[in-house]
């Protein structure tokens, strides 16, 4: 979805509210993409477009203990801010010195990249197929014994003694 600067500035009213509903490509190469759905509110004024709002989006997804792909739905908040004036190119682009965006009047704001960039901050690090994944109890119940630091051995062994006698443990 596109925004065109000069078009928004001309507009009678200077908020408003779109339906944002577009394959959004994930990695930007066509290789990984969800449909992107949410509501976005547009302000602007002489000095800079304001998109707020929330998305979600169904993201294809290989889970990372059992390999079997499922869909990991996300909900994510756009807040972002362009700021108008002096660009290089009419397009927004993102400033890295000021992380912020800009966009110079006649160009055009890309609300996709924005969506974009918010799904992909909220997606979780580790993915997961569901809770009854069989794969990722065996996992967890490996790793948090592997994990055990052996200087801790001898407060393990005395908390697995009270487990057995039936007393309660410290």
């Amino acid at each position: 979805m596109h925004l065109v600067v000069d078009e928004m500035l001309v507009r009678e009213r200077k908020e408003w509210t779109a339906w944002f509903d577009e394959v959004v490509d994930l990695e930007g190469d066509g290789t990984w993409a969800a449909r992107g759905c949410g509501e976005l509110k547009l302000a602007v004024d002489a000095a800079r477009v304001q998109v707020r709002g929330s998305v979600t989006a169904d993201i294809p997804r290989e889970c990372d203990c059992c390999l079997a792909h499922f869909l990991h739905t996300v909900g994510a908040k756009v807040a972002e801010v362009c700021l108008m004036g002096e660009a290089e190119s009419g397009d927004a682009a993102w400033d890295e010195d000021n992380e912020v965006w800009r966009v110079g009047l006649g160009g055009r704001v890309d609300v996709t990249e924005m969506v974009r960039q918010a799904i992909l901050l909220a997606l979780p690090t580790r993915g997961v197929c569901g809770d009854d994944c069989p794969r990722a109890r065996e996992l967890d119940t490996t790793q948090h014994e592997a994990q055990v630091d052996p200087r801790w051995a001898g407060l393990t062994q005395l908390q697995r003694m009270g487990e057995d006698d039936g007393r309660p443990e410290a």
